[in-house]
């Protein structure tokens, strides 16, 4: 926080500004600080009678050590200008807390992506519109295949950047309407409106831009609405179980055995 000093400087540069918050202050400082001289004046006139000053200016003549109270509109304007100023300023700095604060609290701090809470609250306003307009909603959930590999291989650091490289990739591939969160470790989700068929044209567009920045390919599976389930973590599951058999389907087809080819008899 920076001086008050400075800050009630600040003030005073800023005197016609519309921030009416600040400037509140400053005025009122200055208005008080312009009823004392008043005061004192009348003061001087009840105290003497008949024979006090007539003027200001007499007055002062009279008194000259009230010369000094000119600076009391100046002095309190200072004050009050400073405490407005500051105030707004701890107002605004909060502000700027609560919203790093909200910020943290709904987004993935490697990749940026919203996180699993956000996504949740973020479906049920998606069903809300896809109820009104009658089409579907899916969630998709996606994991990385070979992620393990690049940690062991490369290290951690190497494999935190393939993640924030993933999601720069998935990001790029979405529609406006989707939304895209990171569901933990190397796996994401990604929810939006559209029926099975649309889900997987985007999965297809995702896959490649995954592919083409980190050389890497996922295994996913889809859940939709209403045809699924009703709820965000039932179609998460849904969408867990076919990525499972996907994934199983996936590791099988590596793990054929060979034929041995036909050795040339003697």
């Amino acid at each position: 926080m920076k001086s008050p000093f400075l800050a009630y400087l600040r003030a005073f540069q800023r005197p016609y500004t519309y921030d009416f918050r600040k400037n509140t202050y400053l005025w009122l400082g200055l208005f008080w600080g312009l009823l004392i001289p008043c005061f004192v004046y009348a003061l001087d006139v009840s105290l003497l009678g008949s024979k006090g000053p007539t003027g200001l200016l007499q007055a002062f003549r009279e008194n000259p050590s009230h010369a000094i109270l000119f600076l009391h509109p100046v002095v309190l304007g200072v004050l009050f200008g400073a405490a407005g100023t500051t105030r707004q300023e701890l107002v605004v700095e909060n502000l700027r807390l609560l919203e790093t604060l909200e910020q943290l609290a709904m987004t993935d701090s490697l990749t940026g992506l919203y996180n699993r809470r956000f996504l949740q609250e973020a479906f049920k306003t998606l069903r809300e519109s896809a109820r009104r307009t009658g089409s579907g909603l899916f969630v998709v959930l996606i994991d990385l295949d070979g992620f393990k590999a690049v940690n062991d291989r490369q290290g951690h650091v190497k494999g935190d950047q393939v993640l924030c490289d993933v999601a720069s990739a998935l990001r790029s591939s979405l529609r406006q309407s989707d939304i895209l969160g990171r569901h933990g470790g190397d796996e994401f989700i990604l929810t939006g409106p559209g029926d099975r068929a649309a889900a997987e044209v985007l999965v297809a567009r995702a896959s490649q831009a995954v592919r083409d920045k980190t050389r890497l390919i996922f295994s996913f599976g889809i859940g939709c609405w209403p045809g699924d389930g009703s709820e965000f973590d039932g179609l998460i599951e849904v969408a867990d179980r076919s990525l499972g058999t996907s994934k199983k389907k996936s590791q099988d087809s590596r793990t054929l055995p060979r034929v041995p080819s036909a050795q040339a008899e003697p």
